[in-house]
């Protein structure tokens, strides 16, 4: 006979593991399974009980090929479930083009909530309500202020660390509850950057292109204070320590990652089985929801086995969420499956600083300037939110696509490529890294900027003619950064530049557009919800439209992307969608 469980949630990334634990919670004696195709373990590959961080800082110190998924490239499920590398990936994913998609995710126990950066800003009322506010995008299913209690929700749940005082409730509307915690200090490069723009507007607020530019701290999921105690009280967080590895890998823990609603899920009788990665959804001929079949990799690794279960939840990211709904030939009548895939297209300009500042003491990033969250020209050029950078030059590339961060500086430094003999070694190499005007990584600051992409129906997922290891299509992504964005690429990048020269920086490059770009990680839409069944795959509490008993979280249900990190929202969309859920099963 097959397993008999309530609930299926395929996925245990940020939106599956919070989901379990407030559906066992609202819900208690439902019998709860959550699968996953990643598995954590390293020692004990098929372990979902250990903490596995120390393991994962251990690989991080040795390796030299650095990059977001870095400390997971040798957990056993890459065999099976490749992770798509950073930049343009073309392991896992089949680029359609005609731009390359150049954003990754993990596939673990948790997600990629093990590599994200933390911060967690919300959306604007009029992220809600895109087309009739500029008739550009479309509307969401409801408002800002029907998910305002939920926002309060997710901050708690998350343990979000931010400024109260620093709300504009003109721009972001009410703030409801305070931040759980006080916010991050800030570092010293923000430091000076808000100390400049004061002295630059004599004590006025500095405005640029009609908009008031403020250094705020970036609400993070991060905690500020000895001991959070999560709102239920099973659960203690420690304190930032002021790592600056938080992608790809917080060593403390005091950054959120979805271990923590696995752990207390898990106390609520959840079961969480890694390595199991989830092959079909099935279904009845009526289109009525039976349970999935899956591969458990650790005992029969060639062959799927059923398990039955009235309520299955789609629970991974806009990517995979797509790929499964299309590979078990659910319903798809309208075409609306798979399409409009958003991200944040980001680019980031930097300059030199008057003074040292030290970079890379504290998190990568501790303040932002959301000025341009909302803005009157959005009809034509889309919103951006613009971070402040507590790691030198990140990520960031020349004009001819040479990257500048500080690994780079030091490998210039060391090496002559010419002669293949060391360059600068001793006290030459401390002065050039420490004092010279052009390469003194102590000087050096980045603002990175983050646009909006609109919903576009030809930015899609679908089946490749490629398999993976497992037999299953790979994802196939057709992408394209439209002029909406290219646009805001450009005047984000000038803002940035002119706050910059106002601040007295000293600004690199030029001024001529450039539009290299890379992806943000923010995987939205495929899965969209609505109103109505005619334009939309689920409901407004994430119902399918299709099968009774087929629901769907995370952001693939989102309609539109904002400019803002996504993962504050979609945990409260998903403790919504929890609630109705409790209500139904």
């Amino acid at each position: 006979m097959n397993e008999q469980v309530d609930v299926v949630i395929v996925g245990s990334g940020v939106a599956g593991a919070v989901l379990a634990y407030r559906l066992s919670t609202l819900k208690k004696g439902l019998k709860i399974l959550v699968l996953e195709t990643g598995i954590n373990g390293i020692d004990d590959p098929f372990s979902v009980t250990s903490s596995d961080r120390p393991r994962y800082q251990n690989l991080y110190a040795l390796t030299v090929d650095r990059d977001s998924v870095s400390p997971y490239k040798r957990v056993a499920s890459t065999a099976f479930a490749p992770q798509p590398t950073a930049g343009p990936d073309e392991r896992h994913l089949v680029q359609g083009g005609p731009d390359p998609f150049k954003s990754n995710f993990a596939r673990l126990l948790g997600g990629s909530t093990w590599a994200w950066r933390g911060n967690c800003p919300r959306f604007t009322p009029n992220d809600f309500r895109l087309k009739s506010t500029y008739h550009v995008g479309d509307d969401w299913p409801f408002s800002y202020d029907d998910l305002l209690p939920f926002y309060g929700e997710a901050e708690a749940e998350l343990g979000i660390a931010g400024n109260t005082d620093e709300w504009d409730a003109a721009m972001q509307g009410p703030r409801g509850a305070p931040y759980p915690m006080k916010e991050i200090a800030q570092a010293l490069g923000d430091q000076l950057l808000k100390r400049k723009l004061a002295e630059a507007g004599g004590g006025q607020p500095i405005v640029i292109e009609g908009r008031t530019i403020r250094v705020v701290a970036t609400p993070q999921a991060r905690i500020s204070v000895p001991n959070y105690k999560h709102p239920g009280g099973k659960l203690t967080r420690k304190q930032c320590q002021g790592n600056a590895s938080c992608i790809p890998i917080c060593p403390t823990g005091a950054k959120y990652d979805a271990s923590v609603h696995i752990k207390l899920a898990e106390l609520n009788g959840v079961e969480f089985r890694g390595g199991c990665p989830v092959t079909r959804v099935r279904i009845k001929e009526d289109g009525k929801i039976t349970g999935v079949s899956y591969r458990n990799m650790r005992e029969d690794p060639k062959n799927d086995r059923d398990v039955d279960a009235a309520t299955v939840v789609l629970a991974c990211n806009a990517i995979e969420t797509s790929r499964l709904w299309l590979y078990s030939k659910l319903d798809n009548a309208r075409d609306l499956v798979g399409r409009n895939l958003m991200d944040h297209v980001q680019s980031d300009t930097v300059c030199f600083t008057p003074e040292a500042i030290f970079p890379f003491r504290g998190p990568q990033n501790t303040s932002s300037i959301p000025s341009f969250f909302d803005h009157p020209n959005r009809g034509t050029v889309s919103a951006f939110n613009i971070s402040v950078g507590n790691d030198g030059w990140g990520r960031y590339t020349d004009e001819k696509g040479k990257p500048k961060g500080a690994f780079d500086i030091l490998d210039e430094l060391l090496w002559n490529p010419q002669s293949k003999r060391l360059a600068a070694y001793g006290k030459a190499l401390q002065q050039a890294l420490a004092a010279d005007p052009t390469t003194a990584l102590t000087h050096r600051l980045r603002l990175s900027f983050s646009t909006e992409q609109l919903p576009d129906p030809n930015n899609r997922v679908t089946l490749a003619d490629d398999k993976d290891p497992l037999g299953i299509p790979r994802p196939k992504i057709s992408y394209q950064i439209n002029d909406y964005t290219r646009r805001s690429l450009t005047y984000a990048r000038g803002v940035c530049r002119q706050i910059l020269r106002t601040a007295k920086m000293t600004v690199e490059g030029t001024d001529l557009p450039n539009f290299n770009y890379s992806g943000a990680g923010h995987l939205m839409g495929t899965c969209r919800m609505g109103a109505s069944k005619a334009g939309s795959v689920v409901d407004p509490s994430g119902k399918s439209w299709a099968h009774d008993g087929l629901w769907v979280v995370g952001s693939s249900v989102f309609v539109t992307g904002s400019c803002a990190n996504p993962t504050v929202t979609l945990v409260a969309v998903t403790l919504k969608t929890a609630k109705a859920m409790a209500a139904a099963i």
